[in-house]
C-alpha cells in the first residue's frame, strides 16, 4: 500500500494508505471523518491514477484479506448511513475499515444508480462506460460489472460538487455561511454551454444530461474546488505580528535632540571660556573707571 499523508482538519496531517493495483482504500478508526476538503480532493486524485485506459485490471481479490496493521482476519460488515448500507471489511481488534474505490464514494454518498437514460446519453455522445471500481469497460445492459462484480453508479455530480467546495451553502467542515459561487465553466457535451455542476443535472440550453461516469471525467471540478480551497486558505492566513515598540525615554524627546544639537562640542568649549572671561574682564574694567 501507497502511505498518503493528507490534509486534516486545521493543520493535522491525516495517514491514509492506498492500494492502487487492488483499488482498495483502508481507514484507521475515524480517519475518514478527519480529513478536510484538500485532504478529500487529494484522496480522489490517488483514485484516477489506475483508471486510465492503459492502466492493468486489478488482480483477482483473495478470499480472506488479513488487517495491514495487527493481521486479523477483516470481518465484512455492513455499515449504515444516511445514504444507505454499504458492505466494507472491518478489523475487530484496531477498528480500521477497508473500503473499495466504489464502495467509499457510495458510503458517503457521492454516487447514484445507474439509470437506462444515463446509458441512451453515453451511446449518443460515444463515450464509454466504465467500472467506477476497477475501470473495467462495461457493455450491455448488465447491473453489475463482469469483472470485479461491483454495482454500475454513476458519480452524482451535484452532491459530490457541493461536500467539495466553499460555497455556495456552508463549508462542509466548518458549516459556516460562505460566500455565493460564481457560475462554473463546465461544458455540456450536447451544445457547449456553461454548466454548473453543482445545480445543474441537466443542460439549461439544451436539456442534455449532465454525466460523469468516471473518475477522470472529475479532473476539471476538482482543479476549481482545489483552487477554491487555496485561495481561502490565502486570504484566512493571519499576517506576521507587528515587532513590538521600543521602550522610549526622555532622551528620545524632541526636546532632548535639540538640545544636543545645540551643546558644544571639545574644541568650541575652551573658545566659549575664554570669550566669556574676555567679556568679563571688559564690564569689571567699564565698571571701575565708572566708578
Amino acid at each position: 500500500m501507497a502511505h498518503l499523508n493528507l490534509a486534516g482538519h486545521g493543520s493535522a496531517s491525516v495517514p491514509v494508505e492506498h492500494c492502487a493495483p487492488c483499488r482498495l482504500v483502508w481507514f484507521d478508526r475515524l480517519e475518514s471523518v478527519q480529513l478536510a476538503g484538500l485532504g478529500w480532493i487529494a484522496l480522489l486524485r490517488e483514485l484516477q491514477e489506475p483508471q486510465g485506459s492503459s492502466a492493468p485490471l486489478p488482480a483477482p481479490r483473495a478470499a480472506k484479506l488479513a488487517c495491514p496493521l495487527c493481521r486479523v482476519t477483516l470481518k465484512p460488515v455492513h455499515n449504515s448511513t444516511r445514504f444507505g448500507r454499504f458492505p466494507a471489511l472491518e478489523c475487530v481488534r484496531c477498528g480500521g475499515h477497508l473500503h473499495s474505490h466504489a464502495g467509499m464514494l457510495a458510503e458517503r454518498g457521492l454516487v447514484r444508480p445507474l439509470l437506462p437514460a444515463d446509458r441512451r446519453v453515453l451511446q449518443q455522445e460515444r463515450r464509454a462506460l466504465c467500472c467506477l471500481n476497477c475501470g473495467a469497460p462495461a457493455e450491455g445492459r448488465e447491473e453489475a460489472c463482469r469483472y470485479c462484480d461491483s454495482p454500475l453508479l454513476m458519480l452524482d455530480l451535484p452532491r459530490l460538487t457541493q461536500a467539495l467546495r466553499l460555497g455556495p451553502g456552508r463549508d462542509p467542515q466548518t458549516g459556516e455561511r460562505q460566500r455565493p459561487a460564481a457560475l462554473w465553466a463546465w461544458a455540456c457535451h450536447g451544445c457547449g454551454a456553461a454548466l454548473d455542476p453543482s445545480r445543474h443535472t441537466a443542460c439549461t440550453q439544451c436539456g442534455h444530461a449532465v454525466l460523469a461516469p468516471s473518475l477522470l471525467d472529475l479532473t476539471p471540478l476538482l482543479d476549481r474546488v482545489e483552487a477554491e480551497w487555496r485561495a481561502d486558505i490565502a486570504a484566512k492566513t493571519p499576517r506576521p505580528p507587528r515587532q513590538a515598540r521600543q521602550v522610549r525615554d526622555w532622551r528620545d524627546t524632541g526636546l532632548a535632540r535639540l538640545l544636543h544639537r545645540l551643546q558644544p562640542d571639545e574644541d568650541e568649549r575652551g573658545t566659549l571660556a575664554w570669550q566669556a572671561a574676555l567679556c568679563l574682564g571688559l564690564l569689571l574694567a567699564w565698571w571701575w573707571f565708572a566708578s
